[in-house]
């Protein structure tokens, strides 16, 4: 066989599994597309297959593509299924999160906007921003009681994502915030982004915002990275937001070789700045767009039913780009959706243990294939109550995770000074962790002698230690000050040549951290564990990079972890989690409880007419379901104190009544 005939052979390989609808999104190559897709309708076999296609049949190089999605877990899912279609050892494109990409971007180019940036730049994450505002806050003698850091982080995180700065966010914000709340909000802002500069640190929302800056203010680059990436692909189009859409507006504008998928039925996320406009936009935006729809569906072979009754009820939104769906593609039906009218909570609780320890015992359901989701996180209590009272695994997929708990956040911050020297955040984490008698006066001190000599901690405490009686220093802080300096630079000495597991471990032995987890209680016993823990994924994250492990690509990593790469169903327990939370996962079998007005939909939404958002967060949780759904509500229930009366969901009389079983108790 010619090579012609070769290589003609594995693009027609690449096609062969596509249906009509999916082929023709995969080979219109030239110009903006406009690809929707529906749960189940194979979005993401269209994406790796147009990139397969776009490797095969054109001669594109890999580097000149760029897929960009949501979630790491997504990210990979998409890196897995392209291998399989291209040669053993084909380098892959870059298929990153939006943030990943644009980490990447400013890592080789952020001095351009700042010299006091540089490229070992930290990450924060949300409990690190919220301590960086703690501290901004005390900085500027406001009282914590009146300044909430959660709030003002919602504040400065939404301006980011607008990409509103804060030299702009009292003139932005002026309409929108009152007087007291706006003149608090950009005294924070201003300050907190002063103190991520002189720390060389970005948040998350900077991660995009800056990289639009550098491209507005760098139009050299810009045509650089337009040259590089000639064709761009975007997946869940509908939870882009305004930064994210004019990152990929400047990219793609000069040859709108341009390919978004999404589903504007599944636009949940307006609450963190991801606007389903866009996608309603885009043809306005690009007008040579041609739309594509993928309406037949792969994902129930046995709960047709549930996409049918989902589908009437999402039609019920007004002003959306998808048309009618077509009922022929739904299919074998399958079973009908159960409806439990509950006299209470406490009825509708036992009603769930009592059918899922029906579906587990009696059936065979693996645990991990049932899911619980609600509207509100106090809708688990009286729930989990129950699975207890059933003898039924269960995991609650919320809380801390991994990465933030305190032992990991301590041994990170260590890792990421040694990075980073000039990561004030960190360092003022690590200075006293484990204890070593260095007290909140002898930190003032260091404070004041870096802004006095305007220089950062780390420098302050060369300093201070080179010249005690500046400060005032007494024998004994001036001994701690200079051990701990020890320890960092023997640390930083050692990182030069150490793996980063054989640097975690020396941190953890040099420091005193393990010593000071020695005693024998259960939760000293649960922090070594979680180290242990960490230490063995660095060792994996070695094997897997091949010896080529960098200690900055790892942070890295590690940081940009997102809420939604959780591994729900790996727990082989019974899984409770809100219904944003199941976005992106699915389910043999799926209960929703809570199917009350003032619930779902949220009084919040009635009050501000959000109401279509919660009849897309409803077909979400209904299309979570491969196999079965069970719906319920509570004729009375008590919440929050509160006897509420709201009666069932208007959602529920938006459903067609033929496909629902009404079961009594």
């Amino acid at each position: 066989m010619t090579t012609h005939a070769a290589e003609e052979q594995l693009v027609q390989a690449i096609l062969a599994p596509l249906n009509e609808a999916q082929r023709a999104a995969v080979t219109y190559l030239e110009g903006p597309l406009l690809v929707l897709a529906g749960p189940g309708s194979g979005k993401t076999k269209v994406i790796t297959h147009r990139i397969a296609y776009l490797l095969r049949s054109t001669g594109v190089a890999p580097e000149q593509i760029l897929g960009v999605t949501f979630t790491n877990k997504a990210a990979e899912e998409m890196r897995t299924r392209l291998r399989p279609l291209l040669d053993t050892g084909s380098p892959l494109p870059w298929i990153r999160t939006f943030h990943a990409s644009g980490a990447r971007i400013l890592r080789a180019h952020i001095g351009k906007l700042s010299p006091k940036y540089n490229s070992n730049f930290t990450i924060l994450d949300q409990a690190d921003q919220r301590e960086a505002l703690s501290r901004t806050i005390k900085a500027l003698d406001l009282s914590s009681e009146e300044v909430k850091p959660a709030i003002l982080a919602g504040l400065i995180n939404r301006a980011k994502d607008e990409l509103i700065g804060p030299e702009e966010f009292r003139v932005r914000r002026a309409e929108q915030l009152a007087p007291f709340t706006l003149d608090i909000a950009a005294r924070v802002y201003q300050k907190y982004q002063r103190l991520l500069e002189e720390s060389n640190a970005l948040d998350f929302a900077d991660l995009i915002r800056l990289t639009v800056k550098l491209f507005q203010t760098d139009l050299q680059l810009l045509a650089r990275y337009r040259e590089q990436f000639r064709y761009l692909l975007v997946d869940e189009y509908q939870d882009i937001n305004q930064g994210q859409y004019l990152l990929v507006r400047l990219l793609a504008e000069r040859d709108e070789n341009l390919c978004v998928v999404g589903d504007e039925d599944q636009a949940i996320f307006s609450w963190r700045g991801s606007d389903p406009a866009y996608i309603l936009r885009f043809k306005r935006d690009f007008p040579r767009t041609r739309q594509i729809e993928l309406v037949q569906h792969y994902r129930w072979p046995q709960g047709q039913r549930i996409l049918r009754a989902a589908s009437r009820l999402i039609e019920h939104n007004h002003g959306r780009v998808k048309g009618v769906r077509r009922e022929e593609s739904f299919g074998r039906l399958g079973l009908p959706i159960r409806l439990y009218p509950a006299r209470d909570e406490r009825d509708e609780a036992e009603f769930v243990a009592r059918q899922i320890e029906h579906l587990w015992r009696s059936e065979g359901t693996e645990l991990g294939q049932i899911a619980v989701l609600y509207r509100v996180n106090t809708l688990s209590r009286v729930l989990e109550e129950a699975l207890i009272r059933w003898g039924i695994p269960y995991e609650v997929v919320r809380g801390l995770r991994f990465y933030e708990r305190l032992e990991i956040k301590d041994l990170l911050a260590y890792l990421r000074l040694l990075v980073n020297p000039a990561d004030d955040i960190s360092l003022l984490r690590v200075i006293n962790r484990p204890r070593r008698g260095i007290g909140r006066q002898t930190i003032q001190a260091l404070q004041r002698c870096a802004v006095q000599h305007g220089i950062g901690l780390l420098e302050g405490l060369r300093l201070l230690v080179g010249q005690p009686e500046a400060a005032g220093l007494k024998a004994g802080p001036q001994k701690r000050l200079a051990a701990f300096l020890d320890l960092i630079g023997g640390l930083q000495q050692l990182a030069r040549q150490a793996s980063p597991a054989e640097l975690a471990q020396a941190v953890l032995e040099r420091s005193g951290y393990w010593r000071e987890l020695g005693d024998r209680s259960a939760e000293a016993e649960e922090r070594r564990g979680n180290l242990r823990e960490f230490l063995a994924q660095l060792q994996d994250y070695q094997q897997r990079r091949e010896g080529e492990a960098s200690l900055r690509d790892l942070l890295e990593e590690i940081a940009l972890v997102s809420e939604s790469d959780h591994e729900a169903g790996e727990s082989g327990q019974a899984l409770l989690m809100t219904l944003h939370a199941s976005k992106g996962l699915e389910f043999e079998q799926v209960f929703i409880i809570g199917l009350e007005e003032n619930l779902l939909p949220h009084a919040r939404s009635l009050a501000e007419g959000t109401i279509e958002e919660e009849r897309r967060l409803c077909y979400v949780g209904m299309t979570r379901a491969r196999m079965g759904l069970t719906l319920s509500y509570a004729n009375q229930r008590s919440l929050y104190g509160q006897v509420l009366l709201g009666g069932h969901s208007r959602f529920l009389e938006e459903l067609p009544p033929e496909d629902l079983e009404i079961l009594s108790a």
